[in-house]
């Protein structure tokens, strides 16, 4: 079933358009909060979590793109869920990562500098416009759906150490990027 059609099936109220949203992308919403987790059962609830916000916000919602939506969507209920692990100091799956962008984008939990993080958000998202299709992939890959070095070498038939090399000059590009812009890390 198109995603058009699945998205017509939840304005009518009708249960199939979740058993095809399961069936179609489910995998894909189950590796975006797994890699974010690393614990299957929790990644399975987060996926359940998302059919249910679905089939709660469409409509009003009428998403243009199913599966941006459905992604993140997963990706906020995984996120949720490793905050109040992280907060009971009972997972630390995202640690490598963040650590990794903790160089070029420190982290930003002072409520009073919400301005300040929608300016970097924008500065975030022009900067990936001035990236090749091939590394912008990359660097989403790693620190949007949080995909392993391991996973994205393979993909891109690479070897982890390149890998690792590329992203690296990636977030020592961000950083420049930022620096010059004016961006005070």
């Amino acid at each position: 079933m198109e995603d058009n059609e699945i998205i017509s099936c939840l304005l009518k109220r009708s249960e199939d358009a979740i058993v095809e949203i399961s069936r179609k992308y489910g995998s894909y919403c189950f590796q975006i909060a797994n890699n974010i987790l690393s614990s299957r059962e929790d990644a399975e609830e987060c996926v359940n979590d998302t059919w249910n916000i679905v089939w709660n916000t469409v409509p009003p919602t009428k998403p243009v793109s199913l599966k941006a939506y459905l992604g993140k969507i997963v990706r906020n209920q995984a996120l949720i869920k490793y905050r109040t692990y992280h907060a009971q100091k009972r997972f630390c799956g995202l640690e490598l990562i963040m650590d990794e962008l903790d160089e070029c984008i420190p982290s930003n939990t002072d409520i009073a500098e919400e301005a300040n993080s929608n300016m970097l958000t924008g500065m975030i998202n022009t900067w990936l416009g001035t990236l090749s299709s091939a590394d912008r992939v990359l660097f989403l890959r790693r620190y949007y759906l949080c995909e392993s070095v391991k996973d994205i070498s393979e993909r891109y038939d690479l070897n982890q150490n390149a890998a690792s090399q590329k992203l690296l000059r990636l977030r020592n590009r961000l950083k420049d990027y930022l620096d010059k812009r004016g961006y005070i890390l």
